[in-house]
């Protein structure tokens, strides 16, 4: 069955919004991508999309962006809403900095330098599993 989910995607690299369009269109679900460069501007676009009745079913968060990072922006959506379902989009996987944007509430890791194709996968596996438990 064909679903739509809206997605937020927080990465200051340019190239990975187009990469993840670009598989995102591949898949047989539809997705609306929504993009920030930096964790500042996506913990306002997050309470944004949620006002406007558009409320990300996932939030990719990068952890190393300037103006905020992922451990901070991932802290200021959860307080506003305890609810958003973050996983962290970092090619720094292990890290101290993963472990404490998993402290701050993130659900877990999507590795940024595994295949495209298996990453959708993943995030589509996510978005089921989310959407069943909320069902």
């Amino acid at each position: 069955m064909e679903m739509e989910y809206n997605i937020l995607l927080v990465d200051d690299e340019e190239g990975i919004h187009r990469l993840l369009r670009l598989f995102l269109e591949r898949s047989e679900h539809r997705f609306n991508l929504f993009s920030a460069e930096n964790g500042k501007v996506g913990v306002e676009l997050y309470s944004k999309l949620a006002n406007d009745g558009k409320r990300p079913h996932l939030v990719l968060m990068d952890l190393r962006m300037p103006v905020m990072d992922g451990v901070e922006a991932t802290r200021r959506i959860l307080k506003e809403d305890p609810k958003a379902n973050i996983y962290l989009f970092t090619a720094y996987a292990k890290t101290g900095i993963e472990k404490e944007a998993i402290r701050a509430g993130a659900k877990g890791t999507i590795n940024k330098i595994s295949d495209w194709k298996k990453m959708v996968g993943e995030i589509i596996k996510i978005l089921q599993s989310n959407s069943k438990e909320q069902s």
